[in-house]
């Protein structure tokens, strides 16, 4: 694996805790926790990765 490949999975995981942190803070239940997490994981990749001009974008081209 290489380098670039683990910092993108460390830049989904850091909008996914953001979004759980969100969650936490409005205290939904696990449902809800796990959809703002997901909902915010892949909206926010899906800006990085229109902000650097990637296409398609990553849950598209890698949906890994």
């Amino acid at each position: 694996m290489s380098a670039l490949t683990v910092l993108d999975y460390a830049s989904v995981l850091v909008f996914a805790l953001t979004g759980a942190l969100v969650a936490s803070r409005a205290q939904l239940d696990l449902v809800g926790f796990a959809f703002i997490a997901c909902l915010t994981a892949v909206g926010g990749g899906t800006v990085r990765d229109l902000l650097l001009g990637r296409d398609p974008v990553f849950w598209v081209g890698q949906p890994a």
